[in-house]
């Protein structure tokens, strides 16, 4: 232990709680400096290292605390040397505190949210012009070696998407038919208990899109063969949570019951099914939807006998038909800024005769897919084409025309992206050689 009277520099930075050392650092300057200069370099060398080596693992280490750590102890020490030099007058605590501003600058990249912190935090508003000019300094130096913060870094490495708040100059170049994952995984509005064990076997989307029985509405539903194609129009969304829940319905104590849930929501004839959605299966849908993870029992383990997979279940009672959806031509940064501003997961695109062409997700908008559309669908020049130099590629016809119809389908990690895409323009081309031929 140290002598009465006497104290060691390090244990107190190291060994104290966080918030006494921070106050120690920003204030403590009298009647001679607490911290030597050797004491205050190593100190914060020190928690940069471990803070590098904390950054990513499952443990509770927190970047803001040693970020703000690291910057006042290189700060004061900066102070000190000032005040050694220069003017012995000069308050080193002060360069603490913009110090620690500094580093939270550069880590988190923020400027404004982070100097209201600063300036509330130590109650002193006459560091807002050192602080102000202290922040966006930090950031534009961070810049200088990259645009994004630790918190998009960790994102990224995570491969966790994250919309900025504005879409990418090169969205307004792009349709949401050059984006999207194709084609569709689709169910019936009414489908037998079969197929929707199939296609949730086949695949892991959260969103799927429910199709009508038939491409002029839902009449005739009865004469519907299960090998016919589904070309149905588009009249909602169903999520994989909710066809889990109706399928769970049979594994439940009353399963087998007459009055029991599963009778209720499936039926063994498409005439006896009824239009109307159970109550107690919108209560579970509710309550397991506020209360997390699902109760119902792994529907993929139990097994599903002949009679139950020809049973047939109401989707369009328990889907959301009144979901959001975009056409394929249009503009790629207004599906952007529809997709993020109502925090949507998935996002159905349609054509002109409301069938279902496309999904978007988050992954679609990601930097990586939007430059390998626009590389491979658009030429150079019209990529960096200025506004006032000529025509966008939208309003080059006969191009725009050619190069829709002929796209090639990308392969992406989500699937396969864009492919053929049909606009008003190749429309309006078709009827117009139609009727000049027809004049010839």
């Amino acid at each position: 232990g140290c002598p009465l009277g006497q104290y060691d520099e390090l244990a107190t930075i190291y060994f104290g709680t966080r918030e006494q050392s921070i106050v120690r650092l920003f204030t403590q300057d009298a009647p001679h400096q607490p911290f030597g200069l050797f004491s205050l370099i190593l100190a914060g060398v020190t928690y940069l290292i471990l803070m590098l080596f904390t950054y990513g693992l499952a443990i509770p280490a927190g970047l803001f605390m040693p970020s703000v750590m690291v910057g006042a102890c290189l700060g004061r020490a900066v102070g000190q040397v000032i005040k050694n030099t220069v003017d012995h007058t000069v308050f080193s605590g002060a360069y603490a505190l913009a110090g620690a501003a500094a580093m939270l600058g550069g880590v988190q990249r923020a400027t404004i949210s982070l100097v209201v912190i600063i300036i509330e935090g130590t109650a002193n508003v006459h560091f807002l012009l050192p602080i102000v000019v202290t922040t966006c300094t930090a950031k534009f130096v961070g810049n200088l070696f990259g645009h994004e913060g630790v918190y998009e870094i960790g994102l990224r490495r995570k491969k966790l998407r994250f919309l900025e708040h504005e879409p990418e100059w090169m969205m307004d170049l792009c349709t949401a038919g050059d984006m999207m994952s194709g084609p569709p995984v689709t169910v019936p509005i009414v489908a037998k208990v079969g197929e929707v064990l199939d296609i949730l076997r086949s695949c892991n989307h959260n969103g799927i899109p429910v199709l009508s029985l038939t491409d002029g509405g839902d009449q005739n539903v009865s004469h519907r063969s299960d090998n016919e194609p589904q070309t149905g129009k588009f009249e909602g969304i169903v999520l994989r949570s909710q066809l889990q829940h109706i399928l769970g319905a049979r594994f439940m104590k009353d399963g087998d019951q007459v009055s029991g849930l599963w009778q209720r929501v499936s039926s063994r004839r498409l005439e006896e099914l009824s239009l109307d959605g159970d109550p107690e299966m919108y209560e579970l849908m509710a309550f397991t939807s506020r209360k997390g993870p699902s109760g119902v029992k792994d529907w993929e383990a139990m097994q599903f006998s002949d009679d139950d997979r020809e049973r047939f279940i109401n989707i369009g009672a328990y889907m959301n038909s009144a979901c959001y959806t975009v056409l394929e031509s249009c503009p790629l940064s207004r599906a952007y800024k529809l997709f993020r501003n109502m925090g949507l997961r998935h996002l159905p695109v349609v054509d002109i005769q409301n069938h279902v062409v496309g999904m978007l997700a988050r992954d679609n908008f990601s930097p990586e897919v939007l430059h390998a559309v626009s590389k491979t669908y658009y030429r150079e020049k019209d990529i960096h084409q200025q506004y006032g130099e000529g025509r966008t590629p939208r309003l080059c016809g006969k191009e725009q025309v050619a190069r829709q119809t002929s796209r090639r389908t990308l392969r992406a990690e989500t699937g396969s992206i864009g492919g053929a895409v049909y606009t008003w323009q190749s429309r309006l081309s078709a009827v117009l050689r139609l009727d000049r031929s027809g004049a010839v």
